[in-house]
């Protein structure tokens, strides 16, 4: 009775494959993307409705488990196999011009351990190299049966060249984050544009206005630095550098992770150090708030020496070092000196030896 049942049950198999072909043991993913995908200005999303709009492939990474850039006219290259296509806009009829969509994709490939990607283009079918596209991360199939959001990227101009970037950090302390990064080369740069989200998916906000100058063509080394003043202290930030060509189109390079430093909760005038000090000697302070900071050196009989800071300056933590000369530019002699510092209601003055 057993052996009967199975046979009946594998008949039946057989028989319904034969019905409705290869489709019956075809898997299936549910791609879509709930916060949106942008153009390639980094800010406006792609554009769609219910029935057509810009175009969106689901793509196999072959062999390699890489993602292969496309052809001039869209298609896949290398080991890639294109396994469907939909459009931005489908699945919302309501929103369809913020990027997003939301498909069920059948096919034979989409099986346990299959590595797949989704591409999605500025235009609804493409033309020529003057369209962009741009690729979600890969995505590994754990069931034959599977939905996944592929989140949010940029699209990018096909024509660009990428700038050359080595390195990119973020390191933070209190009251501010630093990005730094370096480019080897530059082609057609015209500068770069940093953004940051609170989420790896989330709508990015751009930092500066104003664009920070690149090299245009070069071919040497070039640092670049951007401070980030205008956190949340002890919260978790992603940041992004997009470096825009001569024609305006942008390349995104990031995201960098990391969770700010306390910001300080009062104000602070640290002892120098070294102390006593022979030639130079650096003076820390802590700011709570924005400010006005006047930072004075005076001697003995209180006369001032140097003006050491006298600007606005945000909060958080501060250096700067002092080398023994005064405001004339003439070294002073050795003794007793006394630093005060002012911001806002806070007034501390400290003593200090300069032994030569």
């Amino acid at each position: 009775m057993r052996h009967q049942s199975y046979f009946t049950i594998t008949l039946w198999v057989a028989v319904l494959a034969l019905l409705f072909g290869t489709a019956l043991f075809a898997g299936q993913i549910d791609a879509y993307s709930l916060t949106g995908i942008y153009d390639v200005d980094g800010i406006t999303y792609l554009q769609g409705n219910t029935t057509s709009g810009d175009l969106v492939q689901l793509i196999l990474a072959g062999g390699n488990g890489q993602i292969d850039e496309p052809d001039t006219l869209g298609n896949v290259t290398g080991d890639d196999v294109l396994l469907g296509t939909s459009h931005i806009g489908y699945g919302f009829p309501f929103n369809p011009n913020e990027g997003k969509f939301s498909t069920t994709f059948t096919n034979d490939l989409l099986v346990s351990g299959a590595v797949v990607y989704v591409r999605a283009w500025n235009v609804a079918a493409v033309t020529s190299s003057n369209d962009a596209y741009g690729d979600s991360e890969l995505y590994t199939l754990n069931s034959d049966f599977e939905e996944n959001d592929f989140g949010t990227w940029s699209c990018v101009d096909l024509n660009s060249t990428p700038v050359e970037m080595t390195s990119f950090k973020v390191s933070t302390k209190s009251g501010v984050t630093v990005l730094e990064w370096t480019t080897q080369t530059e082609t057609d740069n015209l500068g770069f544009y940093v953004y940051r989200s609170k989420y790896k998916t989330g709508k990015r906000e751009r930092l500066n206005s104003k664009i920070i100058p690149g090299a245009i063509n070069s071919e040497v080394r070039h640092d670049y630095e951007f401070a980030d003043r205008k956190i949340e202290s002890q919260t978790e930030y992603y940041y992004w550098i997009a470096d825009i060509s001569v024609n305006g189109s942008a390349i995104f390079h990031g995201p960098q992770k990391i969770v700010t430093a306390a910001k300080p909760d009062q104000y602070k005038l640290d002892q120098n150090f070294p102390n006593p000090f022979n030639p130079t000697t650096t003076i820390q302070y802590a700011l709570k708030d924005d400010g006005f900071v006047s930072l004075q050196i005076f001697n003995i009989r209180g006369q001032l020496v140097r003006n050491l800071v006298n600007s606005n300056q945000f909060s958080g933590e501060h250096a700067i070092m002092w080398d023994g000369m005064s405001d004339n530019g003439m070294h002073v002699a050795s003794g007793i000196y006394f630093f005060r510092i002012k911001v806002n209601d806070y007034v501390e003055t400290r003593k200090m030896s300069l032994m030569k």
